[in-house]
């Protein structure tokens, strides 16, 4: 699966468009000593040289696409506003991959004082052919440019919320996959028409893709349908808060869990609670151990007060992923 859903962490791309041929014989014999069907066909990633050097490559080809200089420029500017470079952000890995971290951080003198960061890296999976890291690098910094970061510590994190901004939500999956069909349309057009699963996503009357069949599609869950009810009754959830769940044909299963989408984000779900809810424990009990402490810094009412907000949320959140 392209989208980490373990992306929290507790909780990261091909012949240029033919209506933009060369216009002398230098240029034309370049663009096909890069894009030769050989090249694109053979492994990506070279160990014997230095990561950067093949991950150069599949960058450079990804700029050749209107769609992918778009998605590249986006990821750029993100990752200057944290303070780093594209080369800080997408990496190699034995999976592709957007890996975001959510970081809580407050102070062992006064836990009720939180902050919270996020830091996302992005890994091209080394077993790939070229075509599809380019591909991939194209969804995954879909991703990362613009997922927003989910925060499992406020009450309104829902399971059907999380399930609905993964699949459907900006930058979420149906986003990643359209935006690299676009590029592989306009890098390779011939390859796009007849050997491709984007014409599932395409819209027989205008012929365009279409995020709407995207989402129906990526809903589908085949075969998959007693793994749901299953991890469903685990948890005492009703099937009913996934409307668009439906049987059909699972054309688009999460590389992470070798699940269709609904169920793996479920999945993903309850990880990202469980590791939650066993932070909060944890703060609890710092708390409750620095309101007996008078050497505290805060005052014991203040953390008398934050300690029963506190525990109310976790008694709403995590009765069904933490005893």
């Amino acid at each position: 699966m392209k989208f980490y859903l373990k992306s929290l962490s507790i909780f990261l791309l091909l012949s240029c468009s033919q209506a933009l041929l060369a216009k002398n014989f230098q240029r034309h014999a370049r663009v096909i000593h890069i894009d030769s069907e050989q090249a694109w066909g053979k492994p990506w990633y070279n160990s014997s040289i230095a990561d950067r050097f093949s991950l150069d490559k599949i960058i450079n080809t990804l700029k050749k696409s209107k769609t992918g200089k778009a998605i590249l420029d986006k990821a750029l500017l993100k990752a200057k506003a944290d303070g780093q470079t594209l080369e800080d952000i997408v990496v190699v890995g034995r999976s592709s991959l957007t890996d975001t971290t959510l970081i809580r951080k407050f102070s062992p003198t006064n836990p009720t004082e939180i902050t919270y960061e996020t830091r996302s890296k992005v890994f091209i999976n080394k077993s790939l052919t070229f075509r599809d890291a380019v591909l991939d690098l194209a969804h995954e910094l879909t991703h990362y440019s613009y997922r927003e970061p989910f925060n499992p510590y406020v009450t309104q994190f829902t399971v059907d919320q999380f399930v609905s901004s993964v699949i459907e939500g900006k930058g979420g999956e149906v986003d990643a996959y359209i935006v690299e069909c676009r590029v592989l349309k306009e890098l390779r057009p011939s390859s796009y028409k007849s050997n491709s699963n984007c014409q599932n996503v395409v819209d027989p009357n205008s012929g365009h893709l279409s995020k709407d069949l995207g989402v129906r599609k990526f809903y589908e869950i085949g075969e998959y349908d007693d793994s749901l009810k299953q991890i469903l009754n685990k948890y005492g959830w009703s099937k009913s808060k996934f409307p668009k769940v439906q049987k059909g044909e699972a054309l688009y299963i999460s590389s992470a869990y070798g699940l269709p989408y609904p169920v793996a984000a479920i999945s993903e779900f309850t990880t990202i609670m469980g590791k939650a809810c066993q932070n909060d424990f944890n703060r609890l009990t710092l708390m409750r151990e620095r309101i007996a402490d008078s050497s505290g810094r805060a005052p014991a009412s203040l953390i008398q007060s934050s300690f029963t907000r506190l525990f109310s949320s976790y008694r709403a959140r995590c009765s069904q992923f933490h005893q």
